[in-house]
């Protein structure tokens, strides 16, 4: 009986004391699309946000464990949808990632879905598609990221973050101002509703016209990309 016991309490003290060595570590889950990847105005790999924000936790002591497995080029909103509903495993560096245990065990979340999806609803000739038929397409999204939000705050008691889009086209064409503010406000609707962090970066994409130096195509710089970063430790740094 004694034995019994004393097994117990050593199990019980392991698992105090991993507690208290990981309970101001962070367990980071990035998904995306090629925004998310860190794709620059060229085409090429580069420091994504999400990079700078693992350095950053890194240097600081707070990083856990760090998780981008989840996001790929052209990643749809429909398509991250049924990956969460059908519970998607994939396997990486010789291990299997399932997705709802690495967002129900994650600390921190940052979502940027969209943005390929919704470029391929706009055409590169400057020009905006049927009106009415762009908007369809983009309620469909937005109907989309509402399932999505609601998914994954239904798994994670973490720091959630759904990060907004910008206009690439600003520079030169401004139609698409007010198609893009339509977005944002509905995004900021769902942060709203399901209680988490919206990013809005539309803005802050706009300060700065070098941060989109290739007119035939909308991806960032890697200075952009860590002004993002930037943004998001703010966030992270406020909850600490």
């Amino acid at each position: 009986m004694k034995k019994i016991i004393l097994i117990i309490f050593i199990i019980f003290l392991t698992f105090l004391i991993y507690k208290f060595n990981d309970k101001n570590l962070i367990d980071y889950v990035s998904i995306g699309d090629s925004f998310d990847l860190g794709i620059n105005s060229y085409g090429n790999n580069t420091y994504s946000y999400h990079d700078y924000i693992k350095t950053y936790l890194n240097d600081n002591n707070l990083l856990n464990t760090s998780n981008f497995y989840f996001s790929k080029l052209n990643y749809k909103t429909e398509e991250l949808l049924t990956d969460l509903k059908n519970n998607k495993t994939i396997l990486a560096n010789d291990k299997n990632y399932n997705i709802r245990k690495e967002l129900r065990e994650a600390d921190l979340i940052t979502i940027s879905i969209g943005l390929d999806e919704l470029m391929s609803n706009i055409e590169y000739n400057n020009n905006l598609l049927n009106k009415e038929t762009l908007y369809e397409k983009t309620d469909i999204m937005i109907k989309n990221m509402n399932e999505i939000i609601y998914n994954i705050t239904k798994l994670s008691k973490g720091k959630i973050i759904l990060i907004g889009y910008y206009n690439p086209y600003n520079n030169y064409n401004k139609d698409l101002n007010d198609f893009f503010a339509y977005i944002s406000d509905q995004y900021l609707t769902i942060a709203k509703k399901y209680k988490i962090e919206y990013l809005d970066i539309y803005n802050l994409i706009k300060q700065d016209k070098n941060y989109l130096p290739n007119k035939k195509d909308y991806h960032l710089t890697s200075k952009a990309y860590l002004k993002v970063a930037s943004k998001i430790i703010e966030i992270i740094e406020s909850n600490l």
